[in-house]
């Protein structure tokens, strides 16, 4: 979208009317090679709320204390791979993570195992799996509920919630089902982010479940799904998970509170960024908090 165009959207909201109150949503923005855009301003930005252009409260970079975690398939599907490459991949992608940055390391090979406890020592992950023997089949759907319980109890009012997954395609010998594991898992975090390493081989229904459980989530809270042919892959795409967590911004909005349905749409004055409005992030009233 032009910066002109952005303009004259602007220039054309009417004063909001005394009843109005403030909403806000969450936002991710990222160019076109998947890095992060950090330097966002008000006037940047369009919101569009069923096609009706609103006065922007507020527009910044989500700084809250961010509680993380990560989920890691360590099933016998990743066996040849572990130490090869996604190892370095993973300590990558958490030595990026934002400054105060606290996270977990789950394991799903077996069953779902907390390795280790929220920490912001990006090296404790690295020690912890090179003790990792990858075997058995993966519980990635019961280690999404389990850690992700575990991530809601631990945090704090006011702290933002992250889960990422690393799966490869494997036999999946989880209790729960794809419909109940979804169901569980997203009430518990902000956000779902995940990586599907496609290398592996495993029958029609458990490819399904990945995708159902992994898309589906990752949809419904305004984060990145990425899969990789190969675990070379894994840490191009963990950089451009990395990159959506370090340009969250929130922007607030003014807005009519006897609205049933809302459809939210974000315009950005930037050529090429891609913008992620998390969808069941509206908040009500006093916006971004």
């Amino acid at each position: 979208m032009t910066t002109l165009a952005v303009l004259a959207l602007v220039c054309a909201q009417a004063a909001p009317p005394a009843s109005a109150e403030v909403r806000a949503i969450w936002l991710t923005v990222t160019d076109d090679k998947g890095n992060a855009v950090e330097g966002l301003a008000e006037e940047d930005v369009v919101v569009l709320e069923n096609g009706v252009a609103r006065d922007i409260v507020a527009l910044t970079l989500d700084r809250r204390p961010l509680n993380l975690v990560l989920l890691v398939d360590t099933s016998a599907a990743v066996a040849a791979a572990f130490r090869l490459t996604m190892l370095d991949a993973i300590q990558g992608f958490l030595s990026r993570l934002p400054s105060g940055s606290k996270y977990a390391l789950w394991t799903t090979g077996d069953r779902p195992t907390k390795l280790v406890d929220f920490t912001d020592d990006a090296s404790a992950a690295s020690r912890a799996l090179t003790r990792v023997v990858p075997q058995g089949g993966s519980t990635m759907l019961d280690a999404l509920v389990e850690a992700s319980e575990d991530l809601k109890k631990k945090a704090k009012e006011g702290e933002r919630t992250v889960v990422v997954a690393v799966s490869a395609v494997g036999p999946e010998f989880s209790s729960r089902d794809r419909y109940r594991a979804v169901e569980a898992a997203q009430k518990n975090a902000d956000l779902f982010m995940a990586v599907l390493i496609e290398e592996g081989q495993t029958d029609f229904d458990n490819r399904s479940s990945y995708d159902f459980v992994l898309s589906g989530l990752t949809r419904k809270t305004g984060g990145l799904f990425e899969t990789t042919l190969s675990p070379m892959g894994l840490d191009s795409a963990l950089r451009k998970l990395g990159a959506q967590v370090r340009s969250q911004y929130r922007l607030s909005f003014a807005t009519l509170p006897e609205l049933k349905g809302r459809k939210i749409e974000v315009k950005v004055a930037h050529p090429g960024v891609k913008v992620r409005v998390s969808p069941e992030a509206l908040l009500v009233p006093g916006g971004a908090q």
